[in-house]
């Protein structure tokens, strides 16, 4: 019996599913694993299929193309799978699922104008690694760094390289709008790394205006008060 494309099938429902060869050369890095989810696309018999494995707090779902466009319906079971007609919309859509396993991450970056326009920045579960996911007019992107400076200042040049190209809306004026926004949305990251920065030169020094009793100058300097310094001070502000 044919697999339905409309639906997301339980992994085990699909006659050899493992058997199928995994395409590792498409628009994203795969297999990608997030947590303690898996993202795989197999050239089955069926047709291109997309995998996740896996389980999570927070279910995003697994993503279809129907034609009033895109949905995540929950995952019922810990392995599922989706047929898809064209290897371009499989891509799209694994890349959909691992985006959205990214922005429900605990502390990330999120910025967006719409689903189909928004980048997230978090550090892989488990890992010392980074990750800067996002979808620019449906198509992701994704990329992988060893800090949460270079993960942030990556998201920051995405979200200028998305600003500068033409953002489908559907009129021209919400377009230039929306690039408007995410060029915005580019500085406002910018100014997390650099407010960041900042905060590490204070706590190095932290000893030398404590000492020299120059704190209340330097909280003046700053523009602001000086229990907040001490805060800086903690790391409970300007930090990453």
């Amino acid at each position: 019996m044919a697999l339905s494309i409309d639906q997301v099938h339980p992994a085990e429902n699909v006659c050899d599913l493992d058997e199928a060869p995994l395409v590792r050369h498409s628009i994203l890095p795969l297999p990608r694993q997030w947590g303690d989810l898996t993202f795989e696309l197999r050239n089955h018999i069926e047709g291109w299929i997309t995998v996740i494995r896996g389980s999570q707090v927070t279910d995003t779902g697994h993503p279809l193309l129907l034609t009033d466009g895109w949905i995540s319906p929950p995952r019922e079971s810990g392995a599922t799978a989706v047929l898809h007609p064209r290897l371009e919309e499989a891509e799209i859509a694994l890349g959909r699922a691992l985006a959205a396993a990214v922005t429900v991450t605990a502390a990330c970056t999120t910025k967006s104008w719409d689903d189909n326009n928004r980048i997230a920045v978090a550090q892989d579960p488990g890992t010392s690694r980074w990750t800067a996911a996002w979808l620019h007019n449906g198509v992701p992107g994704f990329t992988g760094h060893d800090s949460w400076k270079a993960a942030h200042a990556d998201a920051a040049k995405q979200l200028d390289a998305m600003a500068g190209s033409f953002i489908v809306t559907g009129d021209t004026y919400t377009a230039a709008i929306a690039s408007a926004h995410l060029r915005r949305c580019a500085n406002q990251v910018r100014d997390q790394v650099l407010t960041a920065e900042l905060g590490d030169v204070i706590r190095s020094h932290k000893e030398d205006m404590q000492n020299e009793r120059r704190v209340k100058k330097i909280a003046n300097g700053l523009s602001v008060q000086r229990p907040f310094l001490y805060r800086v001070f903690k790391g409970t502000e300007w930090t990453q």
